[in-house]
């Protein structure tokens, strides 16, 4: 027995077919409201408003600090718009192309894409991978830092301040830039990654400024923190590095962790070792050394034996030395697990386990690197500690370590001696090594203690915060500050506050916490002093949950890309505040959004819109700000304005990349219908060099790629389909675009030109869809039509803030006024107040005894008693006054449609006033030449395939190669289960190809225009290649070789008119299309042959009525002719037509799939106009007729019915029978099924 729901399920029944078209008619609503289509107010798309809208809330005005990008889109994303942060990016990015809005809406600090088709850099910073970041956990190496998106560590950040990293990012690879410093820090990252400068203001005093690396220059000072903060607590375990011992005969002790021990026995073996696939070697002369050498390797490795061997003086400053060795296979191993691998001293590295262990670890392991490799000299007036290596990255990895010790140092290479080293400087440097590092050996370590104890000079030339003495001495003079230096720390130390007393003396300003930043932080400022394109590299990133995002990599500080609202943004937000616009709960309720925004500018016209929605898409082209005011105010004035003085003012589009507009009948047919095309082409000018032409693109047509552009002239050069170039290249800068196109000598320049209008993006068509959401359903729109949305909504805001305000000011007129009275009853209101028990008491009694309202009593109450000195007095009475005044405006305002259409002209005006420009976009008179020229189209035949779902493409015929009697053959075309090629024909590229449509049109495409496809592929729709209107579809096609005399197009209309018109009528191609026959009402065009003016034509009914007759009892007519009676109809249609050639048999197919084959013969020639004979007995058992075709015996048919099946049958399998006959079953179908076609089909196999 079947269980029973529970009561409370709802069980609905529901067809599947209306549940599936409600949920996609839900699903399309909610993709055209709420994604892809702009509304008609403020031309923005839900995500666009949103942005916007998030910006605003977070105070991203134009004038105000720019906010981190990532900042932004997690803002909005958590508030408003919680569909992933890509979406929301893209649109911010988008919003800040100057090159994809013509007024950008966002003022973007990094990189947000380019002309060139590059991709906006992610919201977050990108380095390189093998940049060691600061973190809790060490210095890591990012690509390492974590495995998957989401992470938690903690890094260090600007001002030595610790913060989490919650995400982690592989950017993917990008174009990187290499940055070197004067001392040799660098840092690799792509071109939008910032790190923080030092540069003075326009007052000269030194601030912090974020930089991208593609905006650093030679010079510029770039930040480096030499804290000592955030250093792990923990050794690092090294159990992860064991051996597998599953094959040695010895399993060995090995250490569990990374302590001093190893790490000092890491730095020795690394300065002054030997490590091979098989030995591990360690030679000094200092026996002590030797000696700590081997204690260590004792307690770090147990059983693991050291030979040692004494030598005899060699290369070792010719005295003896001892070398120590081991051939432990399992403890060789570790240690080539460890970090230490059988490598060329070239290619030696520090482990990375000593920079992820505590302070004290790594001073081991410095220790006696430094111990090993590394010397101290002095002089009188200098001290130096330097190490030296053949291995680059060992001395940069090195510079970075010290540098977490507080110590910076110089990285050079010696070209003599071919190594590269380290110098350690200074007095402050040599000191922080003493405390924190040291030598291992007594001598080096009382050598070092000397040379500081006697080293009296504490200035370095290259420690030195920049421009703050040239800051400092501007303020004011002393012969204290100009004799004192105070940019180098230990003088700002000594003399910051002496120096800011009397600065404060002088200005009255202290400066003092300029200078104890400084010194608390202890930066080191580095001059860049070489710039490198570093390749494509795979760059990373990390989120920093601070509002800095701030983090410390290589030394460097470094940040992420920003943005805030360019000023135009604000004029689309301006009195939102002020109840003009309607606020929606947001996703989840929580919040409020608007639904729309103020929008004080035209923003639908001045920047247009792009979407695709569900069956339907928007294409707006952008215009130019003053043109679309001037339109809207001379709207204003003149609401019945004709479409031809809008024109005159409206030139056209204007694209925020310039080009030109070929021609305005399309841009005209838009802006009346709201759709149209324009063809946009490339700015060019020639140039002479050399006795050679050269092309100079200068501007190039909307939305193309400029590199791709460039890549598919290069191909098609390559392809010879374009000839007479010899050379191609950018050399596009900061200044513009500049693509030179070099000709060969002799190469006609117009020519060439026209060929890559021709065949490369320089020529486009911009499709116009003026569609867009008017009260939230969509509509299309003509120009007039948007701009009168724009005046009426902006009329609607301006009321309402008027509103809004004339509120706010008779609130405040009724609080003086009741400010008034009591100055004019100021004493008895005083004891009024004093003699109440309470201030509820006094408010009652000036509510009774002055007929004052509850909130003017309280405006008494709360009033101080400074505001009774006179002059406060008069402020109130003229603030009093004033309002009074303005709330007359206000309401003067409200009652008259006139003045406010005056406030949204004047607002049009300012808009004009600070936002015009002039027009980028030329428009040249006269429509585009076809550039399609047959006489650089190369003659040579190819094979046509039209299926019967309407998709067309060409191949060269020598892709049917020719076999022998019995070959296979090779597929024409690939298609779809539900589709078959119906035609296959062999044309020449310049023949033409007619295509009839059932409204009566013809339209023309010549061969060559036709996509060029591969045998596997299915070609492009025919719809998609002509221009067709509303419910048109192509009905018939005709492959003309020459429009030539004693050639006829003989048509046939559902209602019985035929038609019959020369060939040489239709030689003229159209844009478009023309009429081929005029139509009645309800009338369309069902077939069309190509005939030679006296064959026989049978036409068929649905009621199984067929007609013979010789064509020339059809007079031949013009174009415009609507034809005469074929056949007489009785509440009958026809449905085919065809030549009734002899030796074929004519195939009639019924709707419940019946058919039988007839012989021409028994059709009697008659004359045209009759009712015809019974061409096929109709019963309620084989039905309608529905279809008609030729056919001989070899041919093949494919039967299609409603419900899409699909039958494939030869044609001779079915009977040759008499006319009046009901047939047999051809197809067997399913109940409530029925055939709707059958034509003859192109074997697939073709031979």
């Amino acid at each position: 027995m079947a269980e029973t729901p529970p009561p409370t399920e709802r069980i609905i029944t529901r067809i599947i077919e209306q549940e599936m078209k409600t949920s996609y008619l839900d699903y399309s609503m909610s993709v055209i409201v709420g994604r892809a289509l702009p509304d008609v107010r403020d031309g923005l798309k839900p995500v666009h408003r949103r942005v916007l809208f998030g910006m605003h809330e977070m105070g991203l005005a134009h004038n105000k600090p720019f906010k981190k990008s990532a900042r932004i889109v997690g803002d909005v994303m958590g508030k408003y718009h919680p569909h992933g942060d890509s979406a929301i990016y893209e649109t911010m990015v988008r919003l800040a192309q100057d090159f994809s809005l013509r007024y950008p809406l966002v003022n973007g600090q990094g990189n947000f894409g380019s002309v060139d088709g590059d991709n906006a850099a992610a919201m977050r910073y990108c380095v390189t991978g093998d940049t060691l970041v600061v973190t809790e956990k060490g210095l890591v190496p990012i690509n390492e830092l974590s495995t998957s998106e989401n992470t938690n560590v903690k890094i260090l950040s600007k001002d030595q301040q610790t913060h989490t990293a919650s995400k982690w990012f592989d950017s993917g690879e990008h174009p990187t830039r290499k940055i070197t410093t004067t001392k040799g820090y660098s840092l690799q990252g792509s071109y939008n990654h910032p790190v923080l400068t030092l540069t003075a203001n326009e007052a000269g005093k030194p601030i912090f400024v974020w930089k991208l690396l593609e905006k650093v220059t030679e010079g510029d000072y770039v930040v480096l923190d030499r804290s000592q903060a955030l250093w792990p607590h923990t050794e690092v375990n090294l159990e992860k590095f064991y051996p597998s011992f599953e094959h040695l005969r010895v399993k060995r002790v090995l250490p569990i962790s990374l302590d001093e021990d190893l790490a000092f026995i890491l730095g020795a073996l690394l300065a002054e070792g030997f490590i091979g696939e098989k030995k591990i070697e360690f030679c000094n002369t200092d026996r002590a050394f030797v000696k700590a050498f081997e204690e260590a390797w004792k307690r770090a490795f147990p059983d693991s034996t050291l030979h040692r061997f004494e030598r005899k003086p060699s290369s070792y400053g010719k005295k003896p030395y001892s070398r120590l060795e081991c051939h432990c296979v399992a403890t060789i191993a570790f240690l080539h697990s460890i970090g230490l691998p059988a490598a060329k001293a070239r290619e030696k590295v520090i482990p990375s386990a000593l920079f992820q262990s505590p302070q004290h670890i790594a001073a081991s392991f410095l220790r006696a690197y430094f111990e090993g490799d590394g010397s101290i000299s002095s002089a009188p007036k200098m001290v130096e500690l330097s190490c030296c290596s053949v291995s680059s990255k060992l001395i940069e990895q090195l510079q970075t370590f010290l540098l977490r010790f507080g110590i910076d140092s110089f990285r050079r290479y010696d070209k003599h001696r071919t190594i590269y080293k380290l110098y350690l400087r200074g007095a402050r440097n040599i000191l922080k090594f003493s405390q924190n590092i040291g030598f291992f050996s007594e001598r080096k370590n009382a050598k070092l203690d000397h040379v500081i104890l006697n080293y009296k000079k504490d200035y370095s030339q290259t420690d030195y915060v920049p421009f703050i003495s040239d800051y400092i001495r501007s303020l004011g003079s002393s012969s204290f500050v100009a004799k004192h230096n105070f940019d180098r720390y230990p003088a700002m130390q000594k003399n910051y506050a002496l120096i800011s007393e009397v600065i404060q003396t002088q200005t009255g300003q202290s400066q003092a916490s300029l200078f104890e930043y400084f010194i608390t932080h202890n930066y080191l400022f580095e001059q860049v002093v070489s710039i490198q394109e570093a390749g494509i590299q795979p760059v990373f990133s990390i989120k920093v949950d601070s509002d800095c995002h701030s983090f410390v990599a290589n030394g460097f500080i470094n940040h992420n890309t920003e943005a805030r609202m360019n000023k135009l943004a604000e004029e689309l937000l301006q009195d939102i505040d002020k109840d003009t616009v309607e606020f929606v709960p947001n996703y989840d309720g929580s919040l409020k959004e608007p639904s729309v925004l103020p929008a004080k500018a035209p923003n639908l016209l001045i920047n247009g819109s792009s979407g695709i929605a569900v069956g339907m898409a928007t294409s707006i082209p952008p215009h130019n700000m003053n043109e679309v005011c001037d339109a809207a105010i001379k709207t204003i004035d003149k609401p019945t304005l004709e479409f031809h003085e809008l024109l005159s003012v409206i030139k056209g589009p204007d694209f925020p990349t310039g080009g030109i507009i070929m021609g305005s009948s399309g841009m005209i047919e838009a802006y009346k219908t709201g759709r149209g095309k324009v063809i946009v082409r490339a700015k060019t000018h020639m140039e002479e060099n050399k006795n050679r032409a050269r092309i100079i693109v200068d501007e190039i047509p909307y939305m193309v790629n400029k590199s791709q552009l460039i890549e598919a002239i290069a191909e098609l050069v390559q392809e010879k389909k374009v000839q007479g170039i010899s050379d191609l290249r950018d050399e596009s800068d900061r200044e513009g675009m500049r693509i030179v196109v070099e000709l060969k000598q002799g190469a006609n320049s117009d020519v060439v030109l026209n060929q890559l209008f021709s065949h490369s993006r320089m020529q486009e068509t911009f499709s116009i869809n003026l569609l867009a959401l008017v009260d939230n359903q969509p509509k299309v729109l003509s120009l007039a039509e948007i701009i009168k949305h724009f005046i009426d909504y902006r009329a609607l805001v301006v009321r309402k803030r008027t509103e809004f305000d004339l509120n706010a000011a008779e609130d405040r007129v009724h609080i003086l006024e009741g400010l008034i009275t009591a100055l004019d009853h100021i004493d008895a209101i005083v004891n009024l107040i004093k003699n109440s028990t309470s201030a509820d008491d006094a408010k009652r009694g000036l509510i009774d005894k002055y007929k004052l309202s509850e909130k003017q009593a309280q405006a008494i109450l709360d009033m101080t008693l400074r505001r009774l000195a006179s002059l406060e007095q008069t402020k109130i009475r003229t603030e009093h006054s004033d309002l009074l005044k303005l709330v007359k405006e206000l309401k003067e305002i409200l009652g008259s449609e006139l003045k406010i259409r005056g406030i949204i002209k004047a607002e049009l005006y300012e808009l004009k006033e600070k936002y015009g420009d002039a027009r980028r976009t030329d428009i040249r008179a006269g429509e585009a030449a076809a550039l399609e020229d047959a006489s650089l189209i190369k003659p040579e035949e190819d094979v046509i395939t039209i299926t019967h779902a309407g998709y067309v493409k060409r191949l060269p015929s020598d892709t049917y190669k020719q076999q022998r009697r019995g070959g296979k053959g090779i597929i024409a075309a690939e298609t779809n289960d539900d589709d078959f090629i119906e035609n296959l024909f062999v044309a020449n590229t310049h023949d033409s190809i007619l295509f009839f449509t059932n409204k009566g049109k013809i339209h023309w495409l010549k061969v060559y225009q036709l996509p060029e496809a591969g045998r596997y592929a299915k070609g492009s729709a025919i719809v998609n290649l002509l221009q067709l209107g509303e419910g048109e579809k192509v009905t018939a096609f005709i492959p003309v070789k020459k429009f030539e005399q004693g050639k006829f197009l003989f048509m046939v209309t559902c209602n019985g008119t035929v038609k019959k018109t020369s060939l040489e009528e239709f030689s003229n191609p159209r844009k478009g299309g023309i009429i081929a026959i005029n139509l009645e009402e309800g009338d369309e065009l069902c077939s069309v042959m190509l005939t030679n003016g006296s064959q026989d034509i049978i036409i068929a009914t649905e009621k199984g009525m067929g007609i013979k007759f010789n064509e020339k009892n059809v007079r031949p007519m013009g174009r415009a002719a609507a034809g005469v009676i074929g056949i007489k109809l009785r509440k009958d249609h026809v449905v085919g037509a065809a030549l009734a050639e002899s030796k074929k048999t004519l195939l009639t197919l019924t709707e419940k799939g019946y058919g039988k084959r007839t012989e021409m013969s028994e059709y009697r020639l008659t004359a045209r106009g009759g009712v015809g004979i019974i061409n096929m007995k109709i019963t309620d058992k084989n039905g309608k007729v529905v279809s008609i075709v030729t056919v001989s015996d070899d041919d093949e048919l494919m039967l299609i019915s409603q419900n899409g099946t699909l039958i494939r049958t030869p044609a001779k399998g079915v009977s040759v029978i008499g006319r009046s006959t009901q047939g047999v079953r051809v197809m067997k179908l399913d109940e409530k099924d029925t055939v709707i076609s059958v034509t003859k089909i192109v074997p697939e196999d073709t031979a």
